[in-house]
């Protein structure tokens, strides 16, 4: 059994080693690699070696780079959410994330109205749409994780 290659996850595995600060050479040394090794795994044209799962996890984190799990979730039908540390937020700082929330949702029903007012969507107003879209998620999830946080259990 072969493995399929998806060029936006071959596109952002290089990427996030190759774009960070000091390349591979120094995220290597942060997650416990050898550099070619690491340049290799993140090299689509080499077969020989591949990313693990935990590699993967390992790299983003120390790059604070979230570009490969993204990428596995639009492949997968999906969307990597990364949810902030809201555990010290106040009420006051709670209620005014709802207001971006749903300030974020008029702004993506304004682009919506303009990706439909020739009667067709475009492929450049469909993806600001998504975005939209995507902050609307991203949002709502950070809202509910605060709730979570001040929940009695």
């Amino acid at each position: 059994m072969s493995i399929k290659h998806f060029s936006d996850l071959d596109d952002a595995k290089y990427s996030v080693v190759h774009d960070f600060p000091g390349g591979s050479k120094r995220l290597s040394l942060l997650v416990g690699m050898n550099s070619g090794t690491l340049s290799n795994k993140v090299n689509s044209d080499v077969e020989t070696h591949h990313l693990s799962v935990d590699e993967s996890v390992a790299i983003q984190h120390a790059a604070n780079d979230r570009r490969i799990i993204s990428a596995e979730a639009r492949i997968l039908g999906g969307v990597f959410i990364q949810l902030g540390d809201f555990s010290q937020v106040s009420d006051i700082e709670l209620l005014d994330k709802y207001a971006e929330w749903i300030q974020d949702i008029g702004e993506t029903s304004a682009a919506l109205r303009e990706a439909l007012t020739n009667k067709k969507l475009t492929k450049d107003s469909l993806s600001i749409v998504h975005r939209e879209m995507h902050e609307d998620f991203a949002r709502a999830m950070e809202l509910y994780h605060r709730l979570e946080a001040i929940s009695d259990e």
